[in-house]
């Protein structure tokens, strides 16, 4: 006779079901994401902030009429969070960090297409590049297109240089914003505007924009998607940027649209946790690692687990220590592959030694994600406090 199976575990219970590696407790790192995210609210709407827009567009503006080079007609694609929130990849480069409270209040990303490549039968040159990474000739442009960027190219084929790009765009940009804080940070142009009580960061990115989809892309379109009946393709596929990489002439490309739409649809715990993971990391000692590094684990992590799984908000906790363990596993086998282009590897470039350190700092963090997590829902309140301080600090008269 056979024997009987043995019974099925009884699911845990919240004040029981622990963390193996970190014997944390699932409901505490549940309650800090949770509290993590009450304290960092997304603000919209406030009428101040069209006001800070509305001046970033009229310094490009002045941009175009003093310089030329902007198309005069042009189309900016802007995203709520700063490059330090891991709106987009930042190739290569460990950004001079700027502090929330401190510095800026509120932050978004604007990429500003420095060339609009539709209709323009361009081929990208991407056989002399890393995985990613391209070339772009300027030669099936028109005359005047390659007059006006000539200071800009580089080679006997006048290819676009993403140093000098870079480059002119924040002289261009700091001589139209003259009163305001500008900085170059790698190749992101930095702008801080005051604006009644905020102080608004625009990180603002030189773009080459593109329509439609780039063929070295094409395989992983025609593979099933997480995303599959949510999104139809062509809000996915309508277009893609190349942005300046930190080496030399060359470009990288971005699928910042395509993102923002899986971003809409990601289950809002995964949201969560993923907010409080970019928080507890140190940053500081993570160098050449970013938050988008963590968004392309999401995004993965979405490809191999039921969305019904993921949007369960006592899953959060679980979410952030997963995220970490492949995160570690990534960095130890040095390879994290970018989600629309899987022959890239994110991580291509990092010295051995770079590597230990990241590994080391990640371990840390899964070895007692508790502490770090407090230590972000404490800054949080700090970011808080010192906002207040400044409104204050406006509202206060000064003598005469």
């Amino acid at each position: 006779m056979a024997e009987n199976p043995p019974p099925k575990p009884a699911p845990a219970k919240p004040l029981t079901d622990l963390d193996f590696h970190s014997g944390v407790h699932i409901a505490e790192l549940n309650q800090l994401i949770q509290e993590y995210q009450a304290r960092t609210p997304e603000i919209r709407g406030d009428p101040e902030l069209f006001q800070a827009k509305d001046l970033i567009f009229s310094l490009l503006g002045q941009v175009q009429q003093s310089d030329g080079k902007l198309p005069p007609v042009n189309r900016y694609f802007l995203l709520s969070g700063g490059t330090q929130q891991g709106t987009v990849h930042v190739d290569g480069t460990t950004l001079c960090p700027l502090f929330p409270g401190g510095d800026y209040d509120t932050s978004f990303t604007l990429l500003v297409p420095v060339l609009n490549a539709a209709g323009v039968p361009i081929t990208l040159d991407m056989t002399q590049s890393p995985p990613g990474h391209t070339r772009i000739s300027l030669q099936p442009f028109d005359a005047p297109t390659l007059q006006r960027w000539s200071e800009c190219s580089s080679g006997d084929e006048t290819f676009l240089s993403a140093a000098l790009v870079s480059e002119w765009f924040f002289r261009a940009l700091s001589a139209a914003a003259n009163n305001l804080r500008v900085e170059l940070r790698g190749r992101v142009t930095s702008v801080i505007v005051c604006v009644g009580s905020h102080r608004v960061l625009y990180d603002i990115v030189p773009v080459v924009a593109f329509r439609g989809w780039p063929e070295v892309a094409q395989p992983w379109l025609h593979q099933g998607h997480f995303w599959d009946g949510k999104l139809r393709d062509e809000d996915v596929t309508a277009s893609f940027y190349l942005f300046p990489s930190t080496s030399g002439s060359d470009w990288y490309l971005a699928f910042s649209a395509s993102e923002l739409h899986l971003r809409r649809i990601l289950p809002p715990p995964l949201w969560w946790s993923l907010r409080a993971t970019m928080a507890a990391l140190p940053w500081s000692d993570l160098e050449g690692l970013g938050p988008y590094h963590l968004f392309t684990l999401a995004l993965w992590s979405c490809e191999r687990l039921p969305s019904r799984y993921l949007a369960e908000e006592e899953n959060a906790a679980h979410a952030l220590l997963g995220v970490l363990d492949d995160l570690s596993g990534s960095l130890a086998k040095g390879h994290l592959p970018n989600y629309f282009l899987p022959q890239w590897n994110l991580l291509q470039g990092f010295s051995p030694r770079v590597m230990r350190i990241l590994v080391r700092a990640v371990a840390q963090v899964r070895a007692n994600p508790s502490t770090y997590l407090r230590q972000a829902v404490e800054a949080a309140k700090e970011v808080k406090r010192r906002a207040k301080a400044y409104r204050r600090q406006l509202l206060t008269p000064t003598d005469p």
